[in-house]
């Protein structure tokens, strides 16, 4: 595939692109202030892939991705991210295939819409991490009223436990208060008995004596 040569619109930069045969970028360069600076550049791609100048990267979210650096060490192109280590490989071994000397100028209106496609990406990436964090947060503040669901349970669990064992107290009292109280009517009774066979026993002690 040849490379692709567009001009930004916005900052003026020349830049250029490399394709694979299912028109996925496959490496990007940095911004040029003129035509010819991307053209030199896209002669440092071709000489640097074709003496292996690739760098393997892995950037700070865990995504896969290389660059390309001539023999001086500039960076002259950029991949795009891969979810693997081997996707990064493969990205290598298509611009090893695909860096050829051809050179496609793009309309403008082609690049305005590459652009454009781009900013969309970006939006569509920002809009999901957004969602994410939502859904994170979501789960978060599930999580923290099922905790207070599971406090409050054990709170009124351990009221209900104490007003049982308060109940139990105060039956425990109860009843030892009626068994005092039983306790005290028995000893009154046996008094009272003991008083009465006490005064029968005076009482035929008197009547003996009158006889005599």
């Amino acid at each position: 595939m040849a490379f692709e040569l567009f001009q930004n619109e916005k900052t003026k930069k020349f830049y250029f692109r490399l394709q694979s045969k299912n028109k996925k970028t496959i490496l990007q360069s940095q911004g040029y202030a003129d035509k010819r600076s991307a053209k030199v550049g896209i002669k440092a791609v071709i000489k640097s892939a074709a003496s292996d100048g690739f760098e393997k990267k892995v950037a700070k979210n865990g995504s896969h991705y290389f660059v390309l650096r001539s023999s001086n060490g500039q960076q002259v192109g950029k991949s795009q991210m891969y979810t693997t280590s081997a996707g990064a490989s493969n990205g290598i071994r298509s611009v090893k295939n695909n860096a050829v000397n051809e050179i496609v100028e793009i309309k403008k209106a082609v690049a305005k819409k590459a652009v454009a496609k781009k900013v969309v990406a970006k939006k569509a990436v920002a809009k999901k991490a957004v969602a994410k964090k939502a859904v994170a947060k979501k789960a978060v503040a599930k999580k923290a009223v099922a905790k207070k669901a599971v406090a409050k349970k054990a709170v009124a669990k351990k009221a209900v436990a104490k007003k049982a064992g308060a109940k139990k107290a105060v039956a425990k009292k109860a009843g030892a208060k009626k068994a005092v109280a039983k306790k005290a009517v028995a000893k009154k009774a046996v008094a009272k008995k003991a008083v009465a066979k006490k005064a029968v026993a005076k009482k035929a002690v008197a009547k003996k004596r009158t006889r005599k």
